[in-house]
């Protein structure tokens, strides 16, 4: 009987509290035996561990504790994956995303991303059909004018690299992820191009070409992103900047500079429309010429014969 009253006033927890140098119970504050070797104990004895997991649970279940990991979804879906996908590219770049650090995100295993795409590859494919498609739903009817429709186009994919910068280099490259979105894309493009009568042959490389000049403007834009240091603002630079620009050494490149050396930085979204509209100037222009030399061909009454023509 004195044995349980000493143990009951020892463990108690209005115990001496002078006495540190034994360790006491998590749960109900006894005093907890040292293990010989491995990490101490937290608790006296399996009760103790038991109602202590069970209050953690409770307590996590009304929101009272913060969780160290994120909830985790209701249920893991392909859509689920890409989204947080997106979000994690978006924030931390291509080079940031990777399957541990994704399945980190969602709070569940990396074995568990694997069930649905098979490699990293697979993944960035469903994350571009993603984000297109979703790009896609807010853009607005297509215009009835060819060439407006491509303006719309470069401006639509001007709008993507911004959004989401980590598409520039998934897209910029022969073999993109190919998908349902990227297709609609292509159609739209051609079809303006079909009714601005590009000839066939030069469809593709009129495509390339202005998607190109979205993509390389893009990619300036991209280098330029965060803070900027204006080298015209440092002395020395500027000096050698003018020196290297004197009318004497540079006069043409004088001419077309100088203004521009002084100014601010340019608008890089004044820039791309005045670049597409200089682009299709040059294609409509390709195409009246290649028209007007077809015509000439087919004159009637102009085929040539020993170099003279023929009424």
């Amino acid at each position: 009987m004195s044995e349980i009253s000493e143990r009951r006033v020892g463990g108690h927890p209005g115990a001496d509290p002078s006495d540190t140098g034994t360790p006491r119970c998590a749960q109900c504050h006894r005093p907890v035996r040292r293990a010989e070797r491995g990490r101490p104990r937290r608790y006296c004895s399996r009760s103790c561990s038991a109602r202590a997991y069970r209050a953690r649970r409770a307590a996590r279940a009304a929101g009272t504790t913060a969780e160290r990991r994120p909830p985790r979804p209701g249920r893991l879906t392909r859509v689920a994956i890409a989204t947080t996908a997106v979000a994690l590219a978006d924030r931390d770049g291509l080079d940031g995303l990777t399957m541990r650090r994704l399945a980190g995100e969602l709070g569940v295993a990396t074995a568990a991303l694997y069930r649905h795409y098979p490699d990293r590859a697979a993944l960035l494919a469903a994350m571009t059909e993603l984000v297109m498609a979703e790009h896609a739903e807010v853009a607005a009817p297509p215009p009835d004018d060819p060439r407006t429709a491509l303006a719309v186009e470069a401006a639509r994919e001007w709008g993507l690299y911004r959004d989401h910068p980590w598409m520039l280099p998934t897209l910029a490259r022969l073999s993109p992820p190919l998908g349902p979105s990227l297709f609609d894309t292509l159609e739209r493009s051609f079809a303006a191009l079909e009714e601005l009568r590009v000839s066939p042959e030069d469809r593709l490389t009129a495509y390339l070409a202005l998607s190109g000049l979205v993509q390389g403007l893009a990619l300036l834009r991209t280098t330029e992103h965060g803070p900027r240091r204006d080298s015209r603002g440092d002395a020395p630079a500027r000096a050698e900047f003018e020196e290297l620009l004197a009318p004497g050494a540079r006069p043409a490149l004088h001419r077309a500079l100088a203004a521009a050396a002084s100014s601010a930085a340019p608008d890089l979204d004044a820039l791309l429309a005045e670049s597409v509209a200089l682009l299709l100037d040059g294609i409509t222009a390709r195409r009246g010429g290649r028209e007007a030399g077809h015509s000439a061909r087919h004159a009637p009454g102009r085929a040539l014969r020993g170099g003279e023509p023929t009424e």
